[in-house]
């Protein structure tokens, strides 16, 4: 990597453009979980309209997931392993773009609802699955800007450094 890109990469003004970025997916991430974490049949079905996975994972898929993504949410705004976090994020929206993708490009079903936010699958198919691929993506080019500038020196982990550097 050049100088020069390396001073671009480390430039303060990364953290207070991402800051609001974290914010944004994490609160949203964390109120996508809310629903499925209390009603995890419901999300079942919804993730089975996808008919994407075998049977047997869907159940597994319905519990993990949500609380994966309450896990991330409340560390991408604490800035607590903000890459690591990020990625994560990163990780569930590919996902989730592959997922809509097919559903919208291979079964030809614009109007099919993801799930995301309500898990009933009556609610679900009012969604626009066009529009959610979009909002999707939109999401994972702020959280790829977070995961590739975002080193949380506004959260916990600048906290941390802070902490150590001061104890030498």
């Amino acid at each position: 990597m050049s100088s020069r890109f390396q001073r671009f990469r480390q430039h303060p003004a990364h953290s207070f453009i991402a800051v609001p970025i974290r914010i944004l997916v994490g609160v949203v991430f964390i109120y996508a979980s809310w629903y499925k974490l209390a009603e995890p049949r419901d999300f079942a079905i919804s993730i089975a309209m996808y008919e994407m996975l075998p049977i047997g994972l869907i159940n597994l898929m319905a519990i993990t997931l949500p609380a994966i993504e309450l896990v991330a949410g409340i560390t991408l705004i604490a800035g607590l392993w903000t890459k690591e976090s990020a990625f994560v994020v990163n990780g569930m929206l590919v996902m989730f773009i592959i997922a809509i993708c097919y559903v919208v490009f291979v079964r030809g079903e614009p109007n099919f609802g993801c799930g995301c936010f309500s898990p009933a699958a009556e609610a679900a198919e009012e969604e626009m699955a066009t529009g959610t691929l979009i909002r999707d993506i939109w999401y994972l080019v702020g959280c790829g800007y977070v995961q590739l500038f975002d080193d949380g020196a506004l959260g916990i982990d600048g906290l941390w450094r802070w902490r150590r550097t001061a104890r030498v």
